[in-house]
């Protein structure tokens, strides 16, 4: 247990370490904001339709962010997060970047944007992760049964629309077990 912040959450965003001649500040802010939602899930005890700003929002301004980032929370939420979810683009406000050279100016606020380095981002949610991983872990605040809990619901919402769409269709499925690459800790 946690298999999915230790195995997958954590070694899906780089270290700032990691040279990379193509920028990728898109793909790793989506890793980004879908570790901070599903680690703000894991605070709250709630996943699905109409809890995804909610969990942003716990997890962001929680004990395991820095408090620099705290104020920054909804803002980022909408211009960066749901630009970058909903459209493949940050939206105008924000200006993320993997530049090496503008390390220094993470989180400043210039008359375009707030400038995030995102490798740096990367890194701070990384830290707020592993300090999560250790309070599950510790059944720190009920954090095992939250984080079981959001497996299963998480686990019966996909295995109720496969069930929905094999019946839809009448199809016929194998009787037997695969093992994908991805583990959830379910059952917890």
């Amino acid at each position: 247990m946690p298999k999915l912040i230790e195995n997958h959450l954590l070694g899906s965003i780089r270290d700032t370490r990691d040279a990379r001649p193509s920028r990728g500040a898109l793909l790793e802010s989506m890793m980004i904001f879908t570790a901070i939602e599903v680690c703000g899930s894991f605070l709250t005890g709630n996943t699905g339709p109409g809890t995804t700003e909610t969990n942003f929002k716990k997890f962001w301004g929680s004990e395991y962010m820095p408090s620099k980032y705290h104020n920054f929370g909804e803002l980022l939420y909408k211009i960066y997060r749901n630009g970058v979810s909903h459209s493949f683009v940050a939206k105008g406000g924000v200006i993320p970047t993997e530049a090496t050279e503008d390390i220094d100016n993470h989180l400043h606020l210039t008359d375009h944007g707030i400038y995030i380095y995102v490798p740096l981002l990367g890194e701070d949610i990384k830290s707020g992760m592993k300090k999560l991983l250790e309070d599950i872990k510790k059944n720190k605040n009920d954090l095992q049964k939250k984080y079981c809990d959001v497996l299963k619901k998480i686990y019966d919402c996909g295995m109720n629309e496969y069930g929905q769409f094999i019946k839809k269709y009448s199809l016929k499925t194998l009787k037997i077990k695969l093992d994908g690459d991805i583990e959830s800790d379910i059952p917890c």
